[in-house]
Formats: structure tokens, sequence, C-alpha cells
């Protein structure tokens, strides 16, 4: 019976829940993607590269969960909020308060429930889709691996039923506490504000020291260290919402009493917005910070994609070296786009390698400049080699011992032309292989890779000396899963954000409803009724997305010691970030104006 009459309350609210499981099901798709590559332990002993890229995925579980909970806290007090007056209602007509719980707590477990399935589906679908991106980044071949992962659905079974018990509990306490009188006027209840002015000024400059506090530290984190993660956390944190309790309320005070508000209906819209201030100074400060952290773990995301090739490119001057080509190899490197080949012929005899000096004044030798104590891995330079240094170092670069294929315990020496042509020994050629971008050319250099292990295999403790290749594909696992956890977490954060903010404004539509319908009754005509819901709404969007771009420009100084460049393209993504921002705004003010504005007739 409590099943049957939970599930007609979701059919009768359908519009309200839609905004709220969209949410709810990104969320609990994504955890289960990170659940899965994280946790697939037959599939990452099968893939050892990936191993290096499945703490990052436990770290974005954490993270994520987090995030999720106070998401779904949220989520509950939109719930609870929603149906408080219904509740009410029925316990007014009889129904005793242990069975309107009940029915509570079927509602909220449903909602769970209805969300972790459709979640569990479209996080199949994302894993199985968009999984093989993530394998072509990495390099790997798929082995072991399937979508559909029983631990995985396990643990996002177990997690989001557990965070919606809590939930549950949280919302049958909040009705055991209350009469039934207030239950029925809980959302008409005004928030009345004392202002003092003197004590809001004092909060909202503490409120700028403490974010300034913690801009600083993240700036400083090479100084604190570990310490100025969570000193920043504390400060921003605490700081923004002091902020936003002191500024709304003295800047809302401070229209109210100027001649703005005497425009048209302006002294309305301004009243909407301190009817609920309090409660709206903690959702504006999520909202903030969740749009800073999802605009900033993309923005990271896209920086770490170009630290794999600058990371690979301090491994070794060249990008890869052909002992002996064959016919095979010679047709793959031609399809190399922007690649320079310089060959060397080699003689073995002796436990030495010979090679032609001339070839090498011909075509010099280089290695890599970069000092690691003062310079970034993309400021590395390609340094050109006189025959001279070469000689007396070339026994002690691994980078050039490598061109010695399989024969790496050879000493290389030089002779000129003439003594090369008469000298005895194994004959062999070594191509060098330079490209300027190893992504673009990444599928053709790991088929001349392949085959070059296969026919010149070397011992496992050497295979990073030879190119940048190699380097390149540990890179990418490391790198590559950090770029693909930062898309993803910023995908989460982002399906998030709003939606906390859209909650909180639609739970409050029972009582503007009436207020509406007294303007209509005066005669207030609809276009001015639509203007002040879009003034009230774009308000509140914007206030937390202006503070959450400011975060995120200061907060990327914390990967300057990691990045290159940690704003890279950042300009593009605020604005794709501000454009679906945006979209979010437009979606609840068209929700809002269908629930609270009177019907046509």
């Amino acid at each position: 019976m409590l099943l049957r009459l939970a599930l007609s309350n979701i059919k009768n609210h359908l519009r309200d829940y839609v905004v709220l499981l969209t949410g709810l099901v990104m969320s609990s798709a994504i955890f289960y993607m990170f659940a899965n590559l994280a946790t697939n332990e037959g599939f990452i002993k099968a893939n050892a590269t990936f191993k290096y890229a499945s703490p990052v995925f436990i770290f974005g579980e954490v993270l994520l969960v987090i995030i999720t909970f106070v998401y779904v806290m949220y989520a509950n007090s939109f719930l609870l909020n929603m149906r408080l007056h219904d509740y009410g209602l029925f316990m007014m007509l009889g129904a005793k308060k242990r069975r309107v719980g009940s029915l509570m707590v079927f509602e909220t477990m449903t909602v769970g429930i209805i969300a972790t399935v459709l979640g569990l589906l479209l996080g199949v679908g994302l894993t199985g889709g968009i999984s093989q991106l993530l394998f072509h980044r990495f390099g790997l071949e798929i082995h072991n691996f399937n979508p559909i992962y029983f631990k995985a659905i396990l643990v996002t079974v177990l997690l989001y039923l557990i965070l919606f018990f809590i939930a549950a509990l949280f919302n049958l306490q909040s009705l055991v506490r209350k009469p039934v009188l207030k239950l029925l006027k809980q959302t008409d209840t005004v928030d009345r504000i004392k202002i003092n002015p003197i004590g809001l000024l004092f909060s909202g400059v503490a409120g700028i020291v403490l974010v300034g506090i913690g801009y600083y530290a993240l700036a400083k984190i090479v100084d604190l260290q570990l310490s100025a993660i969570p000193i920043a956390l504390v400060t921003i944190v605490v700081g923004s919402f002091l902020i936003f309790r002191s500024s709304m309320t003295l800047i809302i005070h401070w229209l109210k009493n100027s001649g703005f508000a005497q425009r048209k209906l302006n002294t309305f819209t301004l009243s909407q917005i301190m009817f609920r201030i309090r409660d709206y100074n903690k959702i504006l400060t999520i909202t903030s910070l969740l749009f800073a952290l999802a605009l900033g773990a993309i923005t990271v995301g896209a920086a770490f994609n170009r630290e794999i090739d600058s990371t690979a490119q301090l491994q070794s001057s060249f990008t890869l070296a052909l002992n002996n080509p064959t016919a095979k190899e010679k047709r793959l490197v031609k399809q190399l786009k922007n690649a320079k080949v310089v060959s060397y012929d080699q003689k073995f005899a002796n436990s030495h390698v010979y090679y032609n000096e001339d070839q090498f004044e011909q075509h010099p030798f280089y290695t890599i400049k970069y000092n690691p104590s003062t310079d970034h891995p993309a400021d590395a330079k390609r340094v050109k080699i006189s025959l001279s240094d070469l000689k007396n170092n070339a026994s002690r670069s691994i980078d050039f011992i490598g061109l010695g294929g399989s024969k790496i315990d050879t000493t290389p020496q030089f002779y000129s032309t003439s003594e090369f042509n008469q000298l005895n020994g194994e004959k062999g050629t070594v191509s060098v292989i330079t490209v300027k971008d190893i992504g673009i050319n990444r599928d053709v250099l790991q088929k001349l890779n392949d085959l070059q292990t296969k026919a010149h295999p070397q011992p496992e403790e050497f295979t990073m000396g030879v190119g940048a290749f190699k380097a390149y594909l540990l890179a990418s696992g490391i790198y590559g899963g950090l770029e693909f956890i930062g898309y993803f977490l910023g995908i989460a954060f982002l399906a998030m954000l709003a939606s906390c903010l859209m909650f909180k404004i639609l739970s409050g539509t029972r009582q503007d409803t009436v207020r509406y319908n007294l303007l209509n009754k005066i005669g207030t005509r609809r276009s001015l009724m639509k203007k002040s819901i879009n003034r009230e709404i774009f308000i509140l969007f914007a206030l937390p997305g202006i503070l959450g771009i400011i975060d995120v420009w200061f907060g990327l100084q914390m990967f300057k010691p990691l990045l290159h460049d940690p704003y890279y393209n950042i300009q593009y993504l605020t604005i794709f970030f501000v454009v679906v921002y945006l979209a979010y705004y437009l979606l609840t003010t068209w929700i809002y104006k269908l629930i609270v504005l009177p019907k046509k007739k």
C-alpha cells in the first residue's frame, strides 16, 4: 500500500522529479564508470600501463562521493519541502505520524532506487562507449574488460542506497519534530532578517580576507605542500559563505531603500530574494564551489593532455629508432606526418659498435638540454652535439647506446668513411625518427614499435632509453588518466552545480504561487511578473557563477608546479561553462514560470 501511494505521489509530481532525477542519474552513472575502471582487477592486471592511472580514478571516486553526499542532501531537502504540506494534510485527515513517516521513507528510497537503476544503465553505456576513447589514448589492448562489472554495480548500489537511507532518516527526523500546523505553514514562514550594517560589513571584510588567504595558500603550495589544500578549502568555503551572507543582505537592503525599488515590481523582486535569504547563503556557497570545481577539473584535464608530449620529449632527442628497418617498416615510416628520418650505418664486432663519423658530420645527433630545478618539461630544447663531444660522451649516453638495438652491451666508436669501410663486422643500419607531434602519429609509431620490439628485444630495464615514444606511452597512462578524470569529474560537478540551486528555487514555488496569484488579481501585467522572475533568478545564478570563476582563476595557481600552463584554453572553457550555466538559468526560469504564474484563461 505504501509503495503504491509513493509511486502515485511521484507520478503526480513527475515534472518536479524529472529535474531531480537528471542530476542523480548522471551522478550515479559517472560513479559507476569510475568504479568499473578503478576496481576491475582483471583488466588492470592484463594492462600494465593502466595501473598508473588506476589510483587517479580511486581519488576521483572519493571526491565524487563527497560531492554526491552534499548533492543528495540538498536534493533530499527539495523533496522534503515539496511534500511537507501534503504530509501535514494527511495527518490532519487522521493519518498517524508513523504511517506518514513510513510513506516519506518509501518515497525517498523509491526515488533513490529509480535514480540508481537508471544511472547504472547509463553508466554501463558510458563505460562501454567512452572507455574506448580512454583505451585509445592510453594505447591499451583491451583485455578482460567488460562494461558490466558486478563489483562496481554492487559498490554503486550500496553507496547510493546508503546515501538515500541517510536522507530518509533526516526527513523522518524533521517530520517527527514538527507539529501538524507547522508542517502546513512550513513554506509560508517568513525568514525575518535583522539588518546590522556594521556586523554585515565586518562579515563581508572577514569573508574577503579568508578567501584571499585561501588563494594565497594555493599559490604557495610549493612551500606549504599538502597543508595548503585543507587551509584553502576551509578558508574559501567559510569566506564564500560570509561574502554571500553579507553582500546579498546589504545589497538588497540598500536597493530596497533606493529609487530602484520604486520601479515596476522591483520591491516585490527584492522581497522575494530576502524572503529566503539565509537558506540561499548556503546553497549559493555550494553552487559557487561546484562551479569552480567543474571548470577547474576540465581546465586541468585539458592542461594535463598537453603535458604528455612535453614529458615524453625529455626522455630522448628522437622519437623512435629502427634497427635494420624492413620493407614493411619503411612503408609505415612514409605514413608519418612531419617526420624527419636520419639513417646511420653500423658494424658490430668485438663488443663494439662502429659508426661512420662523416655521417654524423652531415646529420648531427641531438640531445636534450633541460634543468629540472628551473625549467618546465615544455621548456626543454634539442641541442646539437658536436662530433668531438659525441666521441667523448657516447658511451655514457643512454640515448645513444639505445641505437644499438638489442646489442646494447656494445661500446660505440667512430671512424672516417675510408676506415669504416675497411672494418669487418656484422653490418647494420639504424634509422632515427623524429616527429613534431607524437599524438598525431601515435598509431603508426605503435606499429613500428611493436615490430621493432619483436625483432630486436631489449632488456626490460632498458626499454625507456630508446626514443621518446615509450616514454609517451607511460605518460599517456598517467596524464591521460588525469585528463580523463578531470573531464568526467567536471561533467559530474556541472550536472550537480546548477541543479542544487534549481532545487532550492523550485522548492519555494508553493508559497510563491500564492503571491503571484495575488499580483494577478490586483491587475499586474503578466509581462511584468515574468520580468520580475527573470531578474530574481538571474541574481541568484549570477552571484555564485561570478565567484566560482574568480575561484578558478586564482585556484589554478596550485597546479603551476605540475603544469606548464594550467590556464590552457581557460577563456574558451569559461565561455562554454557560462553558456551551459545560462541554459540552466533559462530552464529554471521556464519551469518556475510554469508553476507559479496564473494560468491564462
